[in-house]
């Protein structure tokens, strides 16, 4: 089988055409490009192959930062509904409580 790839215009998705990985991804791909190929695609997993290979990515256990949780729970005066935007946000309500707690004293303090 012969390979021609245009060295002057080369992209991961050309060398992807040119290996034949189409069909073959479970022994041409490296588990971790594998494991994205199958949950978004090819298209996607190059995306980020090309934006961060060789980087180590860590995925929090949550998506949405505490402090926009708490923003959203301050108006809400009912700690039960509070409780549950907290829950729907990946935190405790005790969590959400506190940082609303600390904003609110360091704000008397001002």
């Amino acid at each position: 089988m012969l390979i021609n790839i245009d060295f002057d215009n080369i992209s991961d998705e050309l060398v992807y055409k040119a290996f034949g990985v189409d069909g073959n991804e479970a022994d041409a791909l490296n588990d971790i490009y594998l494991e994205l190929f199958e949950l978004i695609g090819r298209d996607a997993m190059l995306k980020l192959f090309k934006h961060f290979r060789g980087d180590k990515i860590d995925f929090p256990m949550r998506l949405y930062r505490p402090e926009f949780i708490a923003d959203l729970a301050k108006p809400v005066t009912d700690r039960r509904e509070r409780a549950k935007i907290a829950r729907a946000g990946g935190y405790s309500a005790k969590v959400i409580e506190s940082m609303l707690n600390k904003r609110r004293k360091e704000n008397e303090a001002e």
